[in-house]
């Protein structure tokens, strides 16, 4: 139940590189939420932006008491800023929203009518992407991959941006995984959902946070996080491989004795033998190490941010 002193909806946007529109992202974001209740309150985590976010927040928040500050003590990631936000925000519903406008904080309005039919989760299906070709396509496969690890489909439609229940946002505060990735977790703690087309707007400030090499390190820690399937994939490699292998060493031994080039056969069956070996066991050896990796970062419980400053 919520805390009559609650505000009825509450909004959570990891900031970065994108102090140049978070004045308009305040003005956006209040004008629509007022049109559904007054008891609102905008929870801005700067997750250590390297322009002047933080001091705009200040500024925001001392114009209006329902800005909410939190100023990480370095830049940890997006998804454990929004965990510093999630754990901050006492709304029964919380909206949860990207900081550089491609999100348009009108859609809440229309994700809030929706979740009044009885949803506990909604989120924006966008309907045309402004980004690069080439992001699209990396962003597609990665969740074709992910779909297939994690045995449930992800929507390449659907982000962050949607308005949860109390209920959802506590039941995905729960889970202790060090890796945070929002939107899985949300389907992973299930509650009934619902989808509601948006209007995805071109970027407004600032660049993204994610280069190439981040978006592939991204997909790879969240995939060893959320699925086990390339342990088994490891299994279903190796028998091929062992299959193969028997293939080529018993054409390579055919061979050998039809010709009686046994020296040439023995030379050919040794090279083969070595190379696949060491190429399958460097890969399996990789896949485990790997994991192994996660294991260690998750055991080591350390806290995902560290909040410096909150106003």
């Amino acid at each position: 139940m919520t805390h009559p002193k609650s505000p009825e909806i509450s909004v959570v946007v990891p900031v970065y590189g994108s102090d140049d529109v978070l004045r308009e992202l305040y003005r956006r974001v209040v004008a629509t939420v007022e049109k559904i209740t007054t008891e609102l309150e905008l929870i801005l985590v700067n997750d250590a932006s390297p322009d002047n976010a933080w001091q705009v927040i200040r500024e925001l928040a001392s114009q209006d008491k329902r800005v909410r500050g939190l100023n990480l003590s370095r830049n940890f990631g997006q998804y454990p800023a929004l965990t510093a936000g999630l754990q901050a925000s006492r709304g029964e519903w919380v909206v949860v929203m990207d900081c550089d406008l491609q999100d348009q904080p009108e859609e809440i309005a229309r994700m809030y009518e929706k979740a009044q039919e009885g949803f506990f989760v909604v989120v924006g299906s966008r309907q045309k992407r402004h980004d690069s070709m080439f992001r699209s396509f990396f962003s597609r496969a990665f969740y074709g991959a992910l779909s297939y690890l994690s045995g449930t489909y992800q929507d390449p439609s659907v982000a962050n941006f949607g308005i949860y229940h109390r209920k959802v946002i506590d039941a995905v505060l729960s889970l202790e995984d060090h890796m945070r990735y929002f939107s899985v977790m949300v389907r992973w703690v299930g509650f009934r959902t619902a989808k509601v087309p948006v209007q995805h707007a071109e970027r407004k400030g600032g660049k993204s946070g994610y280069s190439l090499r981040k978006l592939f390190s991204l997909a790879i820690d969240i995939i060893l996080t959320y699925s086990e399937k390339p342990l088994r994939f490891i299994v279903k490699v190796g028998a091929v491989v062992v299959l193969c292998a028997g293939l080529y060493l018993a054409i390579v031994l055919f061979q050998g004795f039809a010709s009686g080039s046994l020296d040439l056969m023995r030379v050919r069956f040794l090279i083969g033998s070595v190379w696949l070996i060491f190429g399958l066991l460097v890969v399996m050896l990789g896949i485990i190490a790997l994991y192994l990796g996660k294991t260690f970062e998750e055991v080591k419980k350390r806290p995902i941010y560290i909040v410096q400053e909150e106003i």
